[in-house]
């Protein structure tokens, strides 16, 4: 009996082995089949992770940086595309008749200027539209008093970014309506980020104005290193442009057969020291050699010309007429010297204008007689506070305070003309002008401020002295004082 029980225990313990065995096996099997579909799933996740970030790397990239707009570029750099706008409103108020149009309270639309840019090939190749939807000041109302309207565009050019293939090679561009001539930079006020108000008197009205061309072809060398000839700095702009600059309107043929050329070179001689004293020094100087001709239908250099700096009720202080100057070449030379250290930017300039002025041209009114022109300016603008404290700030950082003053004069004058001229009561005037302007900046490149202009006219028309409310009994010639203000 014993035997029997014992060969049961047997077989129930070997039975029961048996299956643990086949259990335990069942389990290995199962674990095994969990890991191989876990490394599957491992590997088609990251297969899925790869796919997606090569598809990433395919998608286009934005970017936006304050005063150059919003740019979509392709990944692969073959074509970008960027827009931006510029825009500036004024309110003035004007001393004088509002009867003139000396406004007091009107929104001016100084600058609405809507911009696109066209890349392709890394920017090799670069089309650039800009409209010019200004307001009266801008000059395309009904009721402008500059010489800017007619046609809706800004800018219509192409660029080659030559020197994206060599450093010494230069942006070239050719458009119907450019930037032909570059005049200064330390003069600069209107769009920029500077405090003055507007361009100066001698250099706005004189045709070169902005440098805008109708048609024309120009080289750029921007950002040049000097390292290489031993001097530790840079040149910041070589220009040379052949364009109808400041003729005909936008596309239009000038009807000229001799060229209107302009050279500019700026140099930052010091700008990779590290002296601070040194570093910031700038100077510049340009050439503009316009050519009076008897075919042209309009010549940028047709007339010497001061006027104030509103857009509403302009007055002209001196004119010697439309079409006044004669056959020949006519010159403007602009030297100019800047410094900055800190927040503090000193800028000085000078405008030298002359003209062969010879014998009357088929077809013109041209009017005999000698005329020069000289002008100068000097200017500070401070960064006086921001965020940061005291003297400190910039254009991109909101809550800068920038203050500025300038001071500039005219000296014009036609020895021999006709007593036609300015009414026929003055054939010469001086002009100063004083200013100071205070701004702040609510975001980055975007502020708000007031301009406060004090004029001395040595010599005014009856008629301006007018319009102006200038009290002199209307003496013919007499000059005098006003003062205008902008808010911005």
């Amino acid at each position: 009996m014993k035997n029997v029980r014992f060969k049961l225990a047997a077989v129930l313990v070997m039975f029961l082995s048996a299956s643990a065995l086949g259990s335990a096996q069942t389990v290995d099997d199962e674990i095994m089949a969990l890991k191989a579909k876990l490394s599957q799933l491992e590997a088609q996740q990251l297969e899925l992770k790869k796919e997606a970030t090569e598809a990433a790397g395919a998608l286009p990239t934005f970017s936006y940086r304050p005063g150059n707009g919003l740019n979509i570029e392709a990944a692969n750099k073959a074509w970008s595309f960027r827009a931006s706008l510029e825009s500036h409103f004024r309110m003035n108020f004007l001393s004088g008749k509002d009867s003139v149009g000396r406004t007091n309270g009107e929104i001016e639309g100084r600058r609405f200027r809507p911009s696109f840019f066209y890349c392709i090939n890394n920017c090799l190749w670069e089309l650039e539209a800009a409209l010019d939807l200004d307001g009266f000041g801008g000059g395309n109302g009904k009721n402008a008093t500059n010489d800017d309207f007619g046609s809706m565009l800004q800018r219509a050019a192409l660029h080659w970014h030559a020197e994206n293939l060599s450093p010494w090679m230069p942006t070239v561009t050719i458009g119907m309506d450019i930037s032909g001539a570059s005049t200064s930079t330390v003069r600069r006020g209107s769009g920029s980020v500077g405090a003055q108000a507007e361009y100066d008197l001698h250099t706005a009205n004189n045709g070169n104005n902005t440098g805008r061309a109708g048609n024309g072809i120009v080289f750029n060398w921007d950002d040049r290193s000097l390292s290489g000839i031993g001097v530790p700095g840079r040149i910041s702009r070589f220009q040379l442009s052949m364009a109808n600059i400041a003729e005909g309107d936008d596309g239009r043929s000038s009807f000229t057969d001799r060229k209107d050329f302009n050279v500019f070179l700026g140099v930052d001689p010091f700008s990779q020291l590290k002296n601070v004293w040194l570093r910031g020094l700038h100077f510049e100087g340009a050439a503009w050699f316009c050519n009076v001709d008897d075919r042209a239908q309009d010549n940028g250099c047709s007339r010497y010309r001061i006027r104030d700096n509103s857009r509403a009720g302009r007055q002209t202080l001196f004119d010697t007429g439309s079409n006044s100057i004669g056959e020949g070449l006519h010159t403007a030379f602009t030297p100019g010297f800047g410094w900055q250290i800190g927040p503090y930017r000193l800028r000085a300039m000078g405008h030298f204008q002359r003209s062969e002025d010879g014998a009357g041209a088929i077809g013109r009114t041209s009017t005999p007689g000698k005329k020069r022109a000289n002008s100068w300016l000097i200017g500070l603008d401070v960064f006086l506070w921001s965020p940061k404290g005291f003297l400190t700030g910039s254009p991109n950082a909101p809550g800068s305070i920038l203050v500025g003053t300038h001071f500039e004069r005219v000296n014009m004058w036609c020895e021999g003309c006709p007593a036609s001229i300015n009414e026929g009561e003055y054939h010469r005037n001086r002009v100063l002008l004083r200013e100071w302007d205070l701004w702040y900046f609510i975001a980055p490149r975007m502020s708000i401020g007031a301009n406060f202009l004090w004029y001395d006219a040595k010599n005014l028309t009856t008629s301006v002295q007018e319009n102006l409310g200038i009290r002199n009994n209307g003496v013919a010639g007499r000059g005098g004082e006003w003062w205008d203000m902008f808010l911005n």
